[in-house]
């Protein structure tokens, strides 16, 4: 099996298993959900992290951020699909319900003012009763990866 066919498959084998076991796998468990070689995962994360389809731990093949989820916690927190899931950022924590297919509600606070925020987001990641909420993205997403940590 050629290494984009391994590497298409271990990518299916996570987004199952974050969506089934309700967090982000290790390359351990994602080699014993395929059957396969923790070698042979391992090499998979790794092009992957080289591609950019995942956040590292730092110094790891390991998974910190499968977007738009992350292993938590953070200051993002959304509660969809009976669960309590983690996002890196606020962009992040708004696609979860839309990546599970679910409604939920996202909650996290003001870095400014420390204020709540709650908003409630339906199953295709919109919301029509928090119209007055406003995201600030302090970095231009052309940027993202020249400091995917601090981002």
């Amino acid at each position: 099996m050629i290494d984009a066919e391994v590497d298409r498959e271990v990518r299916i084998a996570i987004a199952r298993l974050i969506k089934t076991g309700g967090k982000i796998p290790t390359i351990a468990t994602v080699a014993a959900d395929m059957g396969k070689d923790i070698s042979t995962v391992d090499a998979s994360f790794a092009r992957m992290i080289d591609g950019h389809v995942f956040i590292p731990k730092k110094d790891s093949h390991e998974i910190y951020a499968y977007d738009p989820f992350c292993v938590g916690p953070t200051d993002f927190f959304v509660t969809a699909a009976g669960r309590v899931w983690f996002g890196i950022c606020a962009w992040d924590a708004l696609g979860i319900p839309a990546a599970l297919g679910e409604a939920g509600v996202v909650e996290t606070h003001c870095a400014d003012c420390n204020e709540s925020l709650v908003v409630e987001v339906d199953a295709d990641g919109g919301t029509e009763v928090q119209t007055w909420t406003v995201m600030q993205v302090g970095v231009p997403a052309r940027d993202f990866w020249k400091d995917i940590y601090f981002t």
